[in-house]
């Protein structure tokens, strides 16, 4: 009877998903819950392709969720004594040698799947992804970057999302296993527990079963992007190049609800799987009740705060974050989300009543509708009487993610209009190709057409990482985007002014070099040499895929 009602609720709450989606970009959603152990609801909205319903085999990029598999391979090269958890990462990887000796010598592999290191990557996820699903950086070069990353915070004292750590994970797998990631997670994990439609390749799935990746616009429409992100075969392929179907989910779901319960048929079988469960590091402290961060696993006590890995996070002031859960039910929820281009999805698990929710969505939409939409299942299974209207949050979350694009427009439109200054020197000045500190990593500055008043920009010299760069005063130039030009270049959402900006200096009558703010510290970029044959390119920004693109030659002055 329980069961029943609670079937009936999923499926009454169903018209407040499709408005979610229709509000949010989302042309596609798989939907499952577990409860006491049995599914009892699926449930898929929309379509996958034009004109294909999306369905439960129907495979979706899950993200961050893959994280959840790289610490459960983890936990099985534990269990045959092949690692400890307080392996130090230096002593399996003798390349991690980072520039302070207490994180080279004291980093673990818990410290680096717990997002307690300290260490602060942020700044290079703009070296190594602009958009439109290039990878810019090669996967060898991990370490040239982690070595040098900056400390956000003393070892060990704090928690912060850190994507880096599991590259390495994944660095340490292939190491002690001599086998690539994707064979031995497949060996030891898709395989055995009956996944037969997960894959880090999406050439691994037959035409149509692949759902296509989209993004929602200001409008509320979804646009189908021309490209996957890469993540095959580069180092971020352990954080989050995981591909899945919903039934695959809802297996991993019951397995891990079995694993946190010991059973043994159907669980992870490793006496290891409570440690990827267990607190390891609270997380943004105070909070009276339990918050805190596993492997690969969020952990919050409700009535809580939640959604603090996903998409959401940021546009309410933590204070003013939507509660989850009403304190006459209490009970421990363990969840993850996960976004790559193209794609949002969440996992919830209720280790109290042995459930779980999954929502896997083909759409970076305007929010996380993923994250809506699994509290609103959450709500409709357990009758959280919490007064909270989720489809009206998600129309505020998407009001709020538009209007930091408006603000960074008119906060650009002010510089402009302030500095009354006209371009201090001709733009051919300014071209060239600009290297970062690293070496890894080039911006060419070219004019287009030739001879032009125009300059772009383009990172790598990859005829897909095309920019209009403006100037904006003295030697200051922008790049500013729209949120709809950014959405339709596959973009994560960048919203702060300063990204934008490219902050020329001079030496004498030379341009030198520019700053450019991507971390505290602005990485300063330095001039190597003139453009000796100008590009030939198609800029039709809507549509990256057309256009024949001819890349210059550069010679050193």
């Amino acid at each position: 009877m329980a069961t029943s009602a609670a079937f009936n609720r999923l499926r009454a709450a169903m018209a407040n998903v499709a408005q979610i989606c229709e509000s949010s970009g989302v042309p596609g959603v798989s939907i499952g819950v577990i409860h006491h152990g049995a599914t009892i609801f699926k449930h898929n909205h929309g379509y996958s392709h034009v004109e294909k319903p999306s369905s439960s085999d129907t495979a979706y990029g899950i993200g961050s969720i893959t994280k959840s598999f790289i610490s459960a391979a983890i936990a099985k090269l534990v269990d045959e004594k092949k690692l400890a958890w307080t392996t130090r990462v230096a002593h399996i990887l003798p390349e991690f040698c980072h520039d302070s000796p207490i994180i080279t010598d004291m980093t673990t592999i818990t410290d680096i799947l717990s997002h307690r290191c300290g260490l602060d990557g942020a700044g290079a996820m703009s070296l190594a992804f602009q958009g439109d699903g290039d990878m810019l950086l090669p996967k060898d070069s991990l370490f040239q970057l982690v070595n040098h990353f900056g400390i956000q915070f003393p070892f060990r004292q704090n928690w912060g999302y850190f994507v880096w750590g599991y590259s390495i994970a994944g660095a340490i797998i292939e190491k002690v296993t001599q086998k690539p990631l994707k064979d031995y997670l497949s060996e030891a994990l898709f395989h055995p527990l009956g996944l037969k439609a997960t894959s880090f390749s999406a050439g691994d799935f037959q035409p149509g079963e692949l759902s296509c990746p989209h993004v929602g616009l200001s409008d509320g429409s979804a646009y189908a992007l021309p490209k996957l992100q890469v993540f095959e075969g580069t180092f971020f392929q352990p954080s989050g190049g995981i591909y899945s179907t919903l039934n695959d989910q809802l297996i991993w779901a019951s397995t891990m609800l079995r694993s946190i319960h010991g059973d043994g048929e159907g669980s992870l079988r490793t006496k290891e799987a409570s440690y990827l469960f267990s607190n390891h590091i609270s997380v943004l402290n105070p909070s009276v009740s339990e918050r805190s961060y596993g492997l690969g696993w969020m952990r919050t006590q409700l009535p809580g705060v939640v959604g603090l890995i996903g998409d959401n996070v940021g546009l309410w002031e933590l204070a003013e974050d939507p509660v989850m859960g009403v304190k006459e039910k209490p009970m421990l929820m363990i969840y993850h989300h996960g976004s790559t281009v193209g794609y949002h999805a969440f996992i919830g698990l209720f280790p109290d009543t042995n459930s779980a929710v999954v929502v896997l969505a083909n759409s970076t939409d305007l929010s996380d509708a993923a994250d809506w939409i699994g509290r609103v299942l959450i709500q409709a299974l357990f009758e959280f009487d919490d007064g909270h209207d989720y489809v009206a949050l998600a129309k505020e979350a998407n009001r709020r993610t538009l209007a930091q694009f408006d603000e960074l427009g008119k906060q650009i439109k002010r510089m402009r209009v302030a500095s009354l200054c006209s371009q201090p020197r001709e733009l051919t000045a300014f071209t060239g190709r600009y290297m970062h500190p690293s070496g890894l990593f080039f911006v060419d500055i070219f004019h287009q057409p030739p001879e032009s008043d125009q300059l772009y920009l383009s990172f790598q010299g990859l005829k897909d990482q095309v920019y209009q760069l403006r100037h904006l005063c003295n030697h200051v130039f922008e790049w500013a985007l729209t949120h709809d030009e950014s959405k339709k270049r596959g973009r994560y959402n960048y919203t702060e002014t300063e990204h934008y900006l490219f902050k020329f200096h001079v030496d004498g009558t030379d341009v030198v070099s520019f700053s450019w703010a991507i971390e505290e510290t602005p990485a300063v970029f330095t001039k190597l040499g003139h453009c000796s044959q100008e590009y030939t390119i198609s800029l039709a920004r809507n549509k990256p895929q057309g256009g024949k693109r001819k890349i210059s030659s550069w010679q050193s002055d």
